[in-house]
């Protein structure tokens, strides 16, 4: 009798446990439809980054989910020359736009300024004139600079979205490249320059900023803590807001633009 009891039990918790894995794989890959905006999205990689920063998100979002359109790459030049492979076209659905340095390692201030020539050509070449901006780490420093020394130049194309993927915010991030520099009353400094930034960037722009937490006492991605990337809420007081910080193991700096669940986070902000 016991053993008749077991076996019912063993049975009907498999059943049970096959029924939730199936929902959890359904639930997995799920798809999402998302309606074409017609608005353009550009990615920025972040320090020493490349093309490929952005290559396997950018593919997914064309080839695996159906959101959008793989249309242009641009290389800036040290020198500032734009080039660029691939077709944009007002046709395709919610455009995908990669932007590299071909100087990854290039100071803030250069890469705002290489930002900015890639933005004037895409409004004279392409007549872009609104468009949804993707930063992975100093990538989103480098919006943050463009947005705050140029966004009010009519000559470019005005954002309406941006995203932050493991955005480091603190200005003394920037300082010495790759090295964060000490400052003394950083408090003090961090509340002044919030309140400067705050001012220029434009009121109507949608924010969503993503870090990470290892959870293993870091409070960071492992390069990047998390303070320095919801300093970000400071920065943008008037603007609409959104955070979303990704917990555990898989939340490394990297993985921040290759988690199937920040994908859907993206696509959730940008095109529903």
């Amino acid at each position: 009798m016991k053993r008749l009891i077991m076996i019912t039990f063993v049975s009907i918790f498999c059943v049970g446990l096959s029924v939730y894995l199936l929902f959890e794989l359904n639930a997995a890959n799920k798809q999402i439809v998302v309606p074409n905006k017609k608005i353009p999205t550009i990615f920025i990689h972040g320090y020493r980054g490349n093309d490929r920063t952005f290559h396997g998100m950018i593919r997914r979002f064309e080839q695996k989910y159906h959101w959008g359109t793989e249309a242009l790459t641009i290389h800036v030049s040290p020198e500032g020359k734009i080039s660029t492979t691939g077709h944009y076209s007002t046709k395709q659905k919610n455009p995908l736009i990669n932007i590299i340095f071909d100087n990854s390692h290039a100071t803030l201030i250069q890469q705002s300024i290489w930002t900015k020539n890639a933005l004037l050509f895409l409004k004279k070449k392409e007549h872009i004139t609104k468009f949804n901006a993707v930063g992975h780490s100093m990538g989103g420093g480098a919006w943050t600079a463009y947005l705050a020394t140029y966004e009010k130049n009519p000559d470019v194309p005005r954002v309406e979205n941006i995203i932050f993927l493991g955005v480091p915010l603190y200005p003394e991030e920037y300082i010495n490249g790759a090295a964060p520099a000490v400052l003394n009353n950083t408090e003090l400094l961090h509340n002044r320059f919030a309140k400067k930034i705050s001012k220029a960037i434009p009121k109507d722009v949608n924010v969503l900023i993503i870090g990470g937490d290892l959870k293993n006492g870091t409070k960071s991605d492992g390069v990047v803590n998390l303070s320095s990337v919801l300093y970000g809420k400071k920065l943008f007081p008037y603007q609409k807001v959104k955070t979303k910080i990704i917990r555990g193991s898989k939340a490394t700096h990297s993985n921040l633009h290759e988690l199937p669940s920040i994908d859907y986070t993206i696509a959730d902000f940008l095109f529903k």
